[in-house]
């Protein structure tokens, strides 16, 4: 006989399930990331996963807004603790790790990715897009920084940039020499800051943190 779940059980049973999803989701990928596997460690059936959620693909994406709101939570303590354009630029810089670290969950472009996007129907893919935009929006709003360029110009270089992630290993120099080049490259075309300051942080040491 099946159990019934409480609200404090479903509750509880969404934030595990979840949690090692998105465990497994950054070291397995989507594919590889089976049902089964998730049920096992939770300590539920499959039947009662179908209870909690219609399909693998919804909890991928709760699984995706959780994610989001993390990152947004660091950034905000990042910005608010460094204050300004070195505040911005820290937090690229760390969500850029990110990015490099964990590429099954922020590589959009590699066929894992897509075979998830695949699985979903037009109008959840239109909302990733416009979660990652409003993203870009709140992120920008907490910096209290002034652009000089469109927002939409700004939101496409710095994408731009956090795709470099996605880059091959390989490379005669290393991917995070090359994000931090360009980075301090566009950063002061794309906000308004003094003269003085552009030319004092240009002349700091290059940052790299990454093999």
């Amino acid at each position: 006989m099946t159990k019934n779940f409480t609200e404090g059980d479903s509750t509880l049973l969404k934030q595990k399930l979840c949690e090692i999803c998105a465990q497994s989701w950054k070291t397995k990928g989507y594919k590889l990331t089976s049902i089964a596997s998730l049920t096992y460690e939770v300590g539920i059936s499959t039947e009662s996963f179908y209870r909690l959620y219609k399909t693998k693909e919804e909890l991928f994406l709760e699984v995706l807004s959780m994610m989001q709101n993390q990152l947004k939570e660091q950034w905000n303590s990042i910005v608010q603790t460094n204050s300004g354009i070195e505040g911005f630029k820290i937090a690229m810089k760390w969500l850029f790790e990110e990015y490099v670290k964990h590429p099954t969950l922020y590589n959009f472009n590699n066929p894992d990715y897509h075979l998830f996007l695949n699985k979903l129907p037009k109008d959840e893919i239109e909302s990733l897009r416009k979660n990652d935009k409003n993203f870009f929006d709140e992120v920008l709003e907490r910096s209290n920084l002034n652009l000089r360029i469109p927002k939409e110009k700004a939101y496409g270089i710095l994408s731009t940039l956090l795709y470099s992630a996605a880059m091959k290993n390989d490379l005669v120099y290393n991917k995070c020499d090359i994000f931090n080049f360009l980075l301090e490259s566009s950063i002061y075309q794309i906000f308004t800051i003094s003269s003085s300051l552009a030319n004092k942080n240009a002349n700091k040491e290059p940052w790299c943190q990454l093999a």
